[in-house]
Protein backbone atom coordinates (compact mmCIF):
# COMPACT_ATOMS: atom_id res chain seq x y z
CA UNK A 1 0.00 0.00 0.00
CA UNK A 2 2.08 3.07 -1.40
CA UNK A 3 -0.55 6.27 -0.76
CA UNK A 4 0.88 8.78 -1.07
CA UNK A 5 0.41 12.04 1.72
CA UNK A 6 -0.30 15.86 0.26
CA UNK A 7 1.06 17.71 1.99
CA UNK A 8 -1.80 20.45 4.14
CA UNK A 9 -1.34 24.24 4.06
CA UNK A 10 -2.05 26.99 1.98
CA UNK A 11 -0.57 27.69 -1.78
CA UNK A 12 1.31 31.03 -1.89
CA UNK A 13 -1.79 32.32 -4.08
CA UNK A 14 -4.20 31.56 -1.37
CA UNK A 15 -2.64 33.28 1.02
CA UNK A 16 -1.81 36.38 -1.22
CA UNK A 17 -5.94 36.54 -2.07
CA UNK A 18 -6.68 36.69 1.44
CA UNK A 19 -4.06 39.23 2.46
CA UNK A 20 -5.37 41.74 -0.84
CA UNK A 21 -9.25 40.75 0.45
CA UNK A 22 -8.05 42.27 3.75
CA UNK A 23 -6.06 45.77 2.71
CA UNK A 24 -9.67 45.87 0.70
CA UNK A 25 -11.53 45.81 3.61
CA UNK A 26 -8.99 48.19 5.87
CA UNK A 27 -9.11 50.79 2.99
CA UNK A 28 -12.42 50.65 3.61
CA UNK A 29 -12.97 50.62 7.12
CA UNK A 30 -10.08 53.15 8.12
CA UNK A 31 -11.82 56.15 7.00
CA UNK A 32 -15.29 55.39 7.93
CA UNK A 33 -13.61 55.16 11.41
CA UNK A 34 -11.92 58.49 11.01
CA UNK A 35 -15.65 59.67 10.69
CA UNK A 36 -16.52 57.54 13.42
CA UNK A 37 -14.15 59.14 15.75
CA UNK A 38 -14.58 62.80 14.55
CA UNK A 39 -18.44 62.44 15.09
CA UNK A 40 -17.91 61.13 18.39
CA UNK A 41 -15.69 64.24 19.62
CA UNK A 42 -18.17 66.75 17.96
CA UNK A 43 -20.69 65.51 19.91
CA UNK A 44 -19.13 65.22 23.32
CA UNK A 45 -18.41 69.46 22.30
CA UNK A 46 -21.55 69.68 21.92
CA UNK A 47 -22.47 68.30 25.23
CA UNK A 48 -20.29 70.77 27.04
CA UNK A 49 -22.49 73.24 24.96
CA UNK A 50 -25.64 71.91 26.64
CA UNK A 51 -24.54 73.06 29.86
CA UNK A 52 -25.38 76.99 29.21
CA UNK A 53 -28.62 76.27 26.90
CA UNK A 54 -30.44 76.67 30.63
CA UNK A 55 -28.98 80.07 31.03
CA UNK A 56 -30.18 81.46 27.35
CA UNK A 57 -33.50 79.51 27.60
CA UNK A 58 -34.14 80.83 31.20
CA UNK A 59 -33.23 84.68 30.01
CA UNK A 60 -35.80 84.29 27.23
CA UNK A 61 -38.25 83.64 29.83
CA UNK A 62 -37.98 86.70 32.06
CA UNK A 63 -37.04 89.00 29.35
CA UNK A 64 -38.75 88.00 26.23
CA UNK A 65 -36.04 88.14 24.52
CA UNK A 66 -32.32 86.03 23.36
CA UNK A 67 -29.30 87.53 25.20
CA UNK A 68 -27.09 89.18 22.82
CA UNK A 69 -23.96 87.98 24.75
CA UNK A 70 -22.06 85.25 27.10
CA UNK A 71 -22.52 88.48 29.45
CA UNK A 72 -25.94 88.98 29.30
CA UNK A 73 -26.96 85.58 29.03
CA UNK A 74 -25.31 85.13 32.63
CA UNK A 75 -22.20 82.95 31.46
CA UNK A 76 -18.57 83.23 31.71
CA UNK A 77 -16.39 84.52 29.20
CA UNK A 78 -16.29 82.63 25.53
CA UNK A 79 -12.50 81.88 26.22
CA UNK A 80 -13.51 80.12 29.75
CA UNK A 81 -16.19 77.97 28.73
CA UNK A 82 -13.60 75.32 27.09
CA UNK A 83 -13.63 71.31 27.18
CA UNK A 84 -11.50 68.27 25.66
CA UNK A 85 -12.78 69.53 21.99
CA UNK A 86 -13.73 72.97 22.45
CA UNK A 87 -11.69 76.09 23.07
CA UNK A 88 -14.64 78.97 23.67
CA UNK A 89 -18.38 78.75 23.45
CA UNK A 90 -19.69 82.91 22.60
CA UNK A 91 -23.63 83.39 22.95
CA UNK A 92 -24.61 85.67 20.34
CA UNK A 93 -28.14 86.65 19.74
CA UNK A 94 -29.30 83.33 21.55
CA UNK A 95 -27.45 81.45 19.45
CA UNK A 96 -24.26 79.17 21.04
CA UNK A 97 -21.50 78.78 18.96
CA UNK A 98 -18.49 76.43 19.67
CA UNK A 99 -15.13 76.71 18.76
CA UNK A 100 -13.34 73.57 18.36
CA UNK A 101 -9.81 72.53 19.23
CA UNK A 102 -7.34 71.64 22.13
CA UNK A 103 -7.96 67.53 21.26
CA UNK A 104 -9.61 67.16 18.39
CA UNK A 105 -8.81 66.54 15.00
CA UNK A 106 -6.58 68.77 13.81
CA UNK A 107 -9.33 68.61 10.51
CA UNK A 108 -11.85 69.91 12.81
CA UNK A 109 -9.36 72.43 14.62
CA UNK A 110 -10.75 75.69 14.54
CA UNK A 111 -14.44 75.07 13.38
CA UNK A 112 -17.59 76.38 14.37
CA UNK A 113 -20.45 74.31 15.36
CA UNK A 114 -23.57 76.71 16.11
CA UNK A 115 -26.43 75.62 18.22
CA UNK A 116 -29.32 77.80 17.73
CA UNK A 117 -32.77 77.94 19.54
CA UNK A 118 -35.80 77.57 18.22
CA UNK A 119 -39.27 79.76 19.06
CA UNK A 120 -42.84 78.34 17.83
CA UNK A 121 -43.99 81.29 15.30
CA UNK A 122 -46.21 83.59 16.15
CA UNK A 123 -46.06 82.11 19.89
CA UNK A 124 -43.69 83.94 21.89
CA UNK A 125 -45.27 81.89 25.27
CA UNK A 126 -44.30 78.90 23.83
CA UNK A 127 -41.29 76.77 25.22
CA UNK A 128 -38.17 77.06 23.32
CA UNK A 129 -35.92 74.36 21.72
CA UNK A 130 -32.66 74.18 20.25
CA UNK A 131 -31.15 72.69 17.26
CA UNK A 132 -27.59 72.34 15.86
CA UNK A 133 -25.69 72.75 12.79
CA UNK A 134 -27.43 72.38 9.69
CA UNK A 135 -30.87 71.03 10.70
CA UNK A 136 -33.73 72.52 9.65
CA UNK A 137 -36.46 73.88 11.91
CA UNK A 138 -39.64 71.55 12.41
CA UNK A 139 -42.76 73.06 10.81
CA UNK A 140 -44.43 75.99 12.68
CA UNK A 141 -40.88 76.19 14.78
CA UNK A 142 -38.15 78.93 13.35
CA UNK A 143 -34.69 79.61 14.05
CA UNK A 144 -33.37 82.46 15.95
CA UNK A 145 -29.43 84.25 15.65
CA UNK A 146 -26.81 83.06 13.21
CA UNK A 147 -25.87 79.48 12.16
CA UNK A 148 -22.01 79.94 11.78
CA UNK A 149 -21.58 76.16 11.09
CA UNK A 150 -18.36 75.55 8.98
CA UNK A 151 -18.12 71.74 9.80
CA UNK A 152 -18.61 69.11 7.06
CA UNK A 153 -21.84 67.90 7.36
CA UNK A 154 -20.45 64.20 7.54
CA UNK A 155 -19.15 64.57 10.94
CA UNK A 156 -22.27 65.98 12.53
CA UNK A 157 -24.22 63.88 14.62
CA UNK A 158 -27.28 62.92 13.06
CA UNK A 159 -29.66 65.22 14.68
CA UNK A 160 -27.40 68.78 12.92
CA UNK A 161 -27.39 67.36 9.31
CA UNK A 162 -28.79 69.37 6.62
CA UNK A 163 -30.77 66.33 5.67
Amino acid sequence: MNTKKRKQGFTLIELMIVISIIGILASIAIPQYHNYTARAQVSEALSLVANIQPQVKDFYQAKGRFPKNNKEAGVPAADKLIGNYIVSMTVEDGAIHAKLGNRIFDSLNDKIVSIQPMVVSGSPMSPISFICGYAKAPKGMEKVGENKSDIDDMVLPHACRSW
